[in-house]
């Protein structure tokens, strides 16, 4: 549910490397970009999930 609101390219960089395993330079291989973009992209997805699920986890614990 998360990575389905990051931005479209932050959800395939996060995907490819988190859970397929690839290289950042095989994910700027397969997506036309840098590796240093792709790194920048994995950052920026993980900084935004982190976000994401700290509110969520806040918000849960109002509710309690």
């Amino acid at each position: 549910y998360f990575i389905k609101q990051l931005p479209e390219i932050g959800q395939k960089v996060f995907n490819l490397f988190v859970v397929d395993g690839y290289s950042h330079k095989e994910i700027g291989g397969m997506l036309d970009i840098t590796e240093g973009a792709s790194k920048w992209h994995l950052s920026s997805a993980r900084k935004r999930l982190k976000t994401m699920l700290k509110e969520a986890m806040d918000k849960e614990r109002v509710r309690r």
